[in-house]
């Protein structure tokens, strides 16, 4: 468990560095009013976005790591804990300063990292048959889909709406891997699981990109941590069997609000690396010419 937990952590450090270095790319590019792949297309144009996807992918390998042999509960807390991680790369990266509060919060997410850590006991042994699979592919669809109908016809949409639909269909992405049956390539491109797990993934990284380039991170981080967090952990209890280890479970909720509930306040700083983000990056990550073309403004 100890190596399972190490992916957990390794995870959350890339994907916190990568939300500052993304949060900066999606803003140097202009604005979209759509959510599509052309999205997507621009802003990995732009060198700190594609730098910070690169930590996402290096993230998602750790994540998949600990997904397979840790209980959904403690995975998507402990990966979320990553907005501690973005507070402080903000700090080194932006030169944005943490206020009192801001220091609580991640001192509330590591206290509620290590209570969580005690707390785990064995994943559940029970997983989805083929048709539950299936069905968990066609739920993954119409999420997709439902996502982009509101963000195409409602346009004005608030961000904080666009980062709970990437939430939701991250945590779609984790169940998932957790209930994909093998790895091996020729089972993989025949399980309904492995297409809703790219569905899933794709389709909320264009929203989490969408919802960054629109407006506060605040909004868009919060509702991103609550949207991945709880269902997955939902579907982990009642489904899959996930347990706590005998007498913790007390213990084990503790750590999980206050994990959550640190990461939901450090969302509050996510105001101060938007501020400070597109002026103090560029020592880092210089514009090109087509990033500075395309800044809204320029």
């Amino acid at each position: 468990m100890g190596w399972d937990l190490a992916a957990a952590l390794a995870a959350s450090l890339c994907y916190g560095i990568a939300s500052v270095l993304q949060a900066v790319g999606a803003r140097r590019v202009e604005r979209s009013e759509q959510i599509d792949p052309r999205l997507l297309v621009r802003v990995l144009g732009s060198l700190p976005f594609l730098v910070g996807t690169g930590l996402d992918g290096i993230g998602l390998c750790f994540n998949l790591i600990a997904l397979r042999n840790l209980t959904l509960f403690t995975v998507q807390a402990l990966v979320n804990t990553n907005l501690a991680v973005t507070a402080v790369a903000a700090v080194l990266l932006l030169h944005a300063r943490m206020e009192r509060r801001d220091k609580l919060a991640v001192t509330a997410v590591i206290f509620g990292l290590v209570l969580l850590c005690l707390a785990s006991g064995p994943e559940g042994r029970r997983g989805f048959d083929l048709g539950a699979r299936y069905g968990l592919l066609i739920a993954a669809a119409a999420l997709a889909a439902s996502a982009i109908v509101v963000a195409n016809v409602f346009k004005q949409v608030h961000p904080a709406v666009l980062g709970a639909l990437a939430g939701f269909l991250f945590g779609c992405f984790g169940i998932a891997v957790r209930v994909i049956p093998s790895l091996a390539l020729h089972r993989l491109v025949t399980d309904p699981a492995a297409y809703a797990a790219v569905i899933a993934s794709v389709t909320g990284f264009m929203f989490f990109a969408g919802a960054l380039q629109r407006g506060s991170v605040t909004a868009t981080t919060a509702a991103l941590v609550v949207g991945e967090t709880t269902i997955p952990a939902l579907v982990g209890l009642i489904a899959l069997g996930d347990t706590a280890r005998r007498g913790f479970a007390p213990l084990g909720v503790a750590g999980f609000v206050l994990a959550v509930g640190g990461a939901l306040a450090l969302s509050k700083y996510g105001e101060l690396v938007e501020a400070k983000s597109a002026d103090h990056a560029t020592h880092v990550f210089p514009q090109t010419s087509n990033e500075a073309a395309e800044r809204p403004g320029a």
